[in-house]
């Protein structure tokens, strides 16, 4: 008897972070893991650079894992952190790195800051301590929480967070932050397709907003995430006419359990947003066509 051949279902995490942001994982550990949890497709989503992308994408061509360029920007609005995803972004625009440089500048001073307040609670951090953990020139929480761990201050990086340098913490200074409306533009800009990122951590609706100003889709699968609110931003996209993404949010610390493909979603997402990217391209051409025929 012959059976019918029945085609292996592929699989993607469309959220994972590497040690060029807040990470542990450099970008090729990244694709390694991958390629050992079975995934046929990732998205590299680092926080406000594109550092790893290029080394991720000649790891996945070594691994035979699809990389899809990708990046975390962080928004702000009203007091409320909003994350907006980028994917399949054109990551060599120079617009695009420019900008970026100037807001990776923003959280350098950020984090001296943090260690000027922190060696004002008593606590001997120095600069070296921070900032020679990383080889780029992204500094973030998780680099002073590491610090504060070594230094012996805190048990945890959870720890660390909770006492010293979490929201409302006594060394807590907050960042510089993109309007949700600019990070969006930012990611279209770029050839993108921007996405609200871990919907549920939100204090207030504003997709209605976001969606006004070019959003095109809703992280409804997440760590966070259970069952009933990935069905529930499943309908919400449905009635925004938005696309649907999902992944891991993996960074690697210890205050974390989640890993690569812990959330993941079928590759028909990720076909979803490439057709997505292509009629933004051909969109966004015509309008430039269109522009200089007036002109």
């Amino acid at each position: 008897m012959s059976y019918p051949f029945r085609k292996k279902t592929k699989y993607a995490d469309l959220h994972l972070h590497t040690d060029r942001s807040d990470g542990i994982l450099s970008p090729e550990q990244v694709v390694v893991q991958a390629n050992r949890n079975g995934l046929s497709a990732i998205a590299i989503t680092d926080h406000d650079t594109l550092d790893g992308i290029k080394p991720a994408l000649s790891a996945g061509k070594r691994y035979n894992v699809e990389v899809i360029p990708g990046l975390e920007l962080s928004a702000e609005s009203e007091g409320d952190e909003i994350h907006i995803l980028g994917y399949l972004i054109d990551w060599q625009k120079e617009q695009l790195l420019e900008r970026l440089y100037e807001f990776r500048e923003a959280r350098q001073r950020r984090a001296l800051k943090i260690i000027d307040k922190l060696k004002q609670l008593g606590l001997n951090i120095q600069n070296s301590d921070v900032f020679d953990q990383t080889d780029s020139n992204y500094v973030g929480r998780p680099h002073l929480a590491v610090a504060i761990v070594k230094n012996g201050y805190a048990d945890t990086i959870s720890d660390a967070f909770q006492r010293f340098i979490g929201n409302n913490a006594p060394a807590y200074i907050p960042k510089e932050a993109f309007s949700p409306s600019e990070a969006i533009k930012m990611i279209l800009d770029a050839e993108g397709i921007p996405v609200l990122a871990h919907p549920s951590v939100l204090k207030r609706d504003v997709l209605g907003e976001l969606v006004s100003y070019g959003l095109m889709g809703i992280e409804a699968f997440h760590s966070y995430h259970t069952s009933t609110l990935s069905d529930y931003y499943c309908d919400l996209a449905r009635q925004h006419n938005l696309l649907v993404t999902g992944g891991s949010d993996y960074h690697g610390f210890e205050n974390s359990r989640r890993t690569i493909g812990d959330v993941k979603i079928p590759y028909e997402y990720v076909e979803s947003l490439k057709i997505a990217a292509f009629e933004l391209k051909i969109k966004r051409s015509n309008e430039q066509i269109n522009s200089e025929f007036l002109i």
